[in-house]
């Protein structure tokens, strides 16, 4: 999503300055807000006209959600019940509306992205932030959905299409046996890549689709027609809805989420923490001045905040966890 516009009170504003928004109202509803954070709130809101709007905008609109909370709080004064912890699952279930498709109902949003999340919370598939799954279809072949992924399973008499809603998956086609044969296809927002005996993943990016083929072949096909391309083994490539991208080698180590790990071979400390993030809840960033330092290892995508906390030990950085939910990199300060 990043890029894209939302907007609030009637103006454009960036979806990132959106969520931050978001990030806030769900900390100061979950009953649970320290002096630090309530800080930091305010500052946030004072650093730029945008922040102000955004938070008068989301606040003006939160309230049924904000009534919700106060009753869920009242339960909560019930003998044998911790006001804390409702309070906190009140404020979880909040984030996870926002994950979804609350930002589109706050803040209107009009990008090509709404749509998306709204076919995702009711796709046939489906994973959360953070999680995996694995799974057998009808016709035997092997799905492994990554974290924040959703499909759509259209198996007919002549052909078997799974539809990328987003997120990745990885596939390891079975042989169709039947007559009439049935191809294999996954389809996106881009086009179609058609299985040629294959073992491979799909990404659905912000504007393209990336595949990286383990075995067998891949072909390529644009939503909007032009040359098509077959990607081989050991080969990455993607397309655009216009056209094909240039195939290039790819490393094994692209396929480690399956294992639950993370592998950074000198990779910028921007990507890597965008890796992260598609595994953790919030907001994850860093600094101009860091984006380019390099890093490199083998990380568990079980325990990011273990991987996020050593980040220091390993580069000239301090990580400031503005709340639970907002995590920044930023240059280390002289002591």
């Amino acid at each position: 999503m990043r890029g894209a516009t939302v907007y609030a009170q009637g103006q454009p504003i960036d979806l990132a300055i959106a969520m931050q928004a978001a990030e806030w109202l769900a900390t100061l509803m979950s009953g649970a807000t320290t002096p630090a954070e309530t800080t930091a709130w305010q500052q946030w809101r004072q650093a730029h006209p945008d922040h102000e709007r955004a938070w008068q905008h989301i606040e003006s609109v939160s309230g049924g959600l904000r009534e919700l909370d106060a009753q869920a709080s009242r339960k909560a004064l019930q003998p044998g019940r911790s006001s804390r912890s409702v309070s906190r699952r009140s404020s979880l279930r909040l984030l996870a509306w926002v994950s979804t498709i609350g930002l589109t109902g706050w803040f209107g949003a009009r990008s090509a992205y709404a749509p998306d999340f709204a076919r995702a919370a009711l796709a046939d598939l489906s994973t959360g932030v953070g999680e995996r799954r694995e799974l057998t279809l009808a016709d035997g072949s092997r799905l492994h959905l990554n974290s924040g992924s959703a499909v759509n399973l259209r198996f007919t008499g002549t052909q078997r299409l799974l539809q990328l809603v987003r997120g990745e998956v990885f596939i390891a086609t079975a042989r169709e046996t039947g007559r009439p044969h049935r191809p294999f296809l996954v389809e996106t927002a881009h086009g179609q890549a058609q299985a040629l005996g294959t073992r491979y993943s799909v990404r659905q990016a912000e504007g393209s689709t990336m595949v990286a083929v383990e075995e067998g072949a891949v072909r390529l096909m644009p939503r909007h027609g032009g040359a098509r391309q077959v990607i081989r083994a050991g080969q990455g490539g993607g397309m655009t809805a216009q056209g094909v991208l240039p195939a290039h080698a790819v490393s094994p180590d692209i396929w480690a989420w399956r294992q639950g790990l993370l592998l950074a071979d000198a990779m910028p400390l921007r990507d890597f923490l965008h890796e992260l993030s598609r595994y953790r809840h919030g907001l994850l960033g860093c600094d101009d001045a860091v984006a380019g330092l390099r890093i490199s290892g083998v990380f568990p995508l079980a325990d990011l905040d273990a991987v996020l906390l050593s980040l220091p030990d390993s580069l000239p950085v301090d990580v400031r966890l503005r709340t639970r939910y907002w995590v920044h990199v930023e240059a280390r300060q002289q002591r």
